[in-house]
């Protein structure tokens, strides 16, 4: 008898449990309705309806749960995989490192994949950005993916969540070389560059809810065209870094981060048009 109560738990723990849910939630890259490719161009873009390339495609996200029926919010445990996901945090990389994306690499990261428990699920909630308590260090020394140096800014400003970069097709001979969308935390309390911060007066994360998002068949897109729709992307203030990246007053930012549903400077955050669903 008690050997077969030994055999039966032995099975038992070698069970996954069956009251956990696989997820897979595929993302996709677009500018302007266009699927994204590093060797494209994407025309009709920004107040002046300007050609592009794009030569980086990356955003860190963070902290997804679904959605029950009752509105709360279930984690999802994301695969710890040693390249693209750690601890609630992950990687999604759309660029290859062809044509144009010469600072990239070759690998692709399109979905977040973790478990829930087994239920039913109406939404998908997450933010994009990395969170506080691991986002300002030495990234040489932090785990995948927070080691990818080409997403990091320094210590004190801590990593690029978004990182879109464009380059006009069509500019001015004196026109900006690129044009990109870089957000991240700034006014950092910190010592210096390569000291962590007490705090961000800007923590400029993006809470996104997709409420209609249905885990056997949703797809997240992300397409900067509709962010920088008021910005012209042929021109660069002077003496700013070259299109937006959330650094106060930089008049390439005052029509761009209310549109990633941010307050800028004196300008009320409105709601974020980075992220939809399809």
């Amino acid at each position: 008898m008690k050997l077969h109560l030994v055999a039966a738990l032995a099975v038992l723990s070698s069970t996954p449990a069956l009251a956990d849910m696989r997820v897979s939630i595929p993302f996709a890259a677009e500018i302007g309705g266009k699927a994204f490719s590093c060797s494209e161009s994407y025309a009709g873009l920004g107040s002046t309806g300007a050609e592009v390339k794009a030569v980086d495609f990356r955003l860190f996200v963070s902290n997804a749960a679904l959605v029950r029926k009752d509105g709360t919010l279930q984690p999802i445990t994301l695969d710890q995989d040693g390249q693209w996901q750690t601890g609630s945090t992950a990687l999604i990389d759309f660029e290859d490192a062809s044509g144009g994306c010469t600072n990239g690499t070759k690998a692709l990261n399109t979905t977040l994949r973790g478990t829930v428990p087994a239920g039913e699920y109406q939404g998908l909630s997450f933010t994009v950005g990395v969170p506080f308590e691991i986002n300002h260090g030495d990234p040489t020394l932090a785990p995948a993916p927070l080691n990818t140096t080409a997403m990091f800014w320094n210590w004190q400003g801590g990593y690029k969540f978004v990182r879109i970069d464009m380059v006009p097709t069509d500019r001015k001979e004196d026109g900006p070389k690129g044009w990109f969308l870089h957000l991240g935390s700034t006014q950092c309390d910190a010592a210096s560059k390569t000291e962590s911060p007490k705090a961000c007066k800007n923590g400029n994360r993006i809470d996104v809810q997709l409420d209609s998002f249905r885990p056997d068949g949703s797809t997240v897109v992300i397409d900067p065209a509709p962010v920088v729709a008021g910005a012209d992307l042929r021109v660069n203030a002077p003496e700013t870094s070259p299109g937006c990246m959330a650094f106060p007053k930089d008049p390439d930012c005052m029509t761009v981060m209310t549109k990633l549903g941010l307050p800028y400077m004196d300008v009320a955050a409105g709601s974020q048009a980075l992220v939809s669903l399809r």
